[in-house]
């Protein structure tokens, strides 16, 4: 017998395999390298396997139905190293259940749940309190500047105390009773309409009494007197955001007053007011953040951590959060490069940090720590499945109306803070439109993304939620495809780092277990 024919019909017969998964099922994946090892994400099971080389170019030929390849693919590597990797690659197949996502999908939206009703009705967590659309600032990336076409200008109106109560008579009954109500304030400068805020805190400790109460507010922190921290550090379960970009070189190249001048001492002064106001607390209730601005360089954000280490004022455990600017909120006279716009220098200069300390088994403090961190625990935490499921998450959005709600100064009812164009869902006055976000937001979402997400390797992983997908109040299914490509690329990175961390020392990334997934 012709020994070539025995080899080519033994390769046959796991060709016939592989086609028959691509033909009843669709295998989708994602294969990725870390400096040492390969992988497989699986995504219809959420595992992730390592395998050899050969097994990845296999794997690779099935995720693309091209297994007809596996017959050049043979000549490249040693005959009885090659069919073993056929046999393990077909083993994982059937007993891990992997390369088996439906071929059509669905999102277990959370209309398809018997309980939506009850979670709009009696599971509600947090309002945010738009209590003034006033700014005593004029900082140059921010959403609510004339450059920017999403959201509202800077405006002149006050939240009013019918309003606020109506509001927050809202989120007591409907509250959730197990996690309790958080009440957040937000402007404009909330410490603008500081008389409303003091109003809004003692009412609710007022009203809400059977339920777990906790508050936060964002502020510029140049409002801040020692007397009004004194009183925000008196309230229980209260946490404060404090807006500062770094030194004042770079502060005040953005954060401006309305007369232009730089807003870093009178910033400073009163995130001072609050450490000290807030003594140990201010470790856990206290967190700062930043917007990363032009020029985008390593220079620049070394510049910022010496910054933050030189203040032997402020807690080291502090939390500090630091994004880009929004696309199309940098002034028209900012004109950037092309390769300022391509360059990551903030999850580049972070990646390599947290590496570092992962080799060198060193405390994890630089101030870009989050970045690296929130992406990881996304990792950890992700369910494994046994067996793939039909459904995918409806990508990284919340309920609309449980989790939390945005309400203006005129007492509507948004979504979330972060969406520009949200939709109007309803009023303090007149109640939440539970039609609106069954049908306009969480169907007609579910329903013109799947056919795009059902086939996306990424679709268990992704964080992409309304925020990005909004214009004028309406779903905006190119605008959200518009941000696919990016967030494949980063998860693809993170997923190598993750990995590549795991290898070094697993154990250092326990301490991401006790993290909250937001």
């Amino acid at each position: 017998m012709n020994c070539t024919k025995v080899i080519y019909d033994k390769l046959s017969d796991y060709i016939d395999y592989f086609k028959i998964i691509c033909n009843e099922f669709n295998p989708l994946g994602k294969l990725f390298k870390t400096s040492s090892s390969y992988y497989i994400y699986d995504t219809g099971t959420n595992k992730v396997m390592d395998c050899n080389e050969i097994e990845y170019y296999i794997l690779d030929s099935i995720m693309k139905n091209n297994v007809d390849t596996l017959v050049e693919l043979k000549e490249k590597f040693n005959e009885n190293q090659f069919f073993q990797a056929l046999e393990n690659v077909k083993a994982s197949i059937e007993n891990e259940n992997i390369l088996k996502s439906q071929k059509e999908p669905k999102f277990y939206s959370p209309s398809h749940f018997e309980n939506l009703d009850n979670m709009l009705d009696n599971k509600f967590r947090q309002v945010v309190l738009e209590l003034t659309e006033k700014c005593n600032l004029r900082c140059r990336y921010c959403i609510y500047n004339d450059d920017y076409d999403e959201k509202r200008n800077h405006g002149t109106k006050n939240m009013s105390k019918e309003v606020a109560i109506a509001a927050i008579d809202y989120a007591n009954s409907h509250g959730d009773s197990e996690k309790g109500i958080s009440v957040s304030f937000y402007g404009g400068e909330p410490l603008v309409n500081f008389d409303l805020l003091k109003y809004c805190i003692e009412y609710s400790q007022k009203t809400i009494i059977d339920k777990k109460l906790s508050f936060s507010m964002t502020t510029n922190g140049t409002l801040m007197t020692k007397e009004i921290a004194e009183f925000l550090a008196s309230i229980e379960n209260l946490s404060v955001v404090c807006s500062i970009d770094g030194p004042k070189d770079i502060h005040d190249s953005y954060r401006k007053y309305i007369n232009g001048n730089g807003t870093f001492n009178d910033a400073i002064r009163g995130l001072k007011y609050l450490v000290l106001a807030f003594g140990e607390k201010a470790k856990t209730q206290l967190s700062l953040s930043m917007v990363f601005t032009p020029p985008f360089t390593s220079e620049k954000l070394i510049e910022m951590q010496e910054f933050f280490n030189s203040l032997d004022w402020l807690p080291k455990e502090i939390n500090k959060l630091i994004t880009y600017p929004s696309p199309g909120t940098l002034p028209k006279d900012i004109v950037l490069t092309e390769e300022e716009q391509q360059n990551n220098a903030l999850g580049d200069w972070s990646k390599t940090l947290y590496l570092d300390t992962i080799k060198n088994n060193t405390d994890i403090n630089f101030f870009t720590k989050k970045i690296i961190e929130d992406s990881f625990v996304i990792l950890q935490k992700r369910p494994i499945l046994d067996d793939p499921s039909l459904g995918y998450p409806l990508n990284g959005c919340c309920i609309p109306g449980s989790r939390k709600l945005y309400i203006t100064v005129n007492g509507d009812f948004l979504v979330c803070e972060r969406i520009a164009g949200s939709p109007i869902i309803g009023n303090v006055f007149t109640g939440i439109d539970k039609e609106k976000i069954k049908n306009n937001l969480v169907e007609e979402y579910a329903h013109k993304s799947i056919s795009k997400c059902g086939n996306c390797w990424a679709a268990r992983l992704c964080s992409i939620c309304y925020s990005s997908c909004y214009t004028d109040g309406k779903f905006d299914i190119e605008k959200k495809l518009s941000n696919c490509d990016g967030v494949r690329q980063l998860l693809l990175e993170n997923l190598s780092l993750y990995h590549e961390c795991l290898e070094i020392n697993e154990k250092k990334l326990e301490y991401l277990n006790d993290a909250v997934m937001i």
